[in-house]
């Protein structure tokens, strides 16, 4: 049962990553465009909603936050062995 175990917990953190990061990025994209207000036909400007674009910053900061860490712990085993430097206290060998 090791291995359906295993393939689960891959699974899980695929959809999580694979469509969860790039759906969470495409409502942030919808709340920056919708804050951000429009033109009208009559050439008139209408105001969005500041805490709408507010939000959509912060979820794009959360996007980048993920990724860097994401990245940092791929790299930390490297980041170790060539500048000692510990990322993260812990999954060092």
């Amino acid at each position: 049962m090791d291995i359906v175990e295993a393939i689960g917990k891959v699974l899980i953190v695929g959809l999580l990553f694979g469509a969860g990061l790039p759906a969470l990025f495409a409502v942030g994209l919808r709340l920056h465009a919708e804050g951000g207000g429009a033109t009208n036909a009559d050439g008139t400007v209408s105001h969005g909603n500041p805490a709408q674009r507010a939000l959509g910053y912060v979820i794009f900061a959360v996007v980048a936050l993920i990724i860097i860490t994401a990245l940092l712990w791929i790299t930390r085993q490297t980041i170790y062995y060539y500048f000692d430097i510990k990322i993260f206290p812990f999954g060092y060998k």
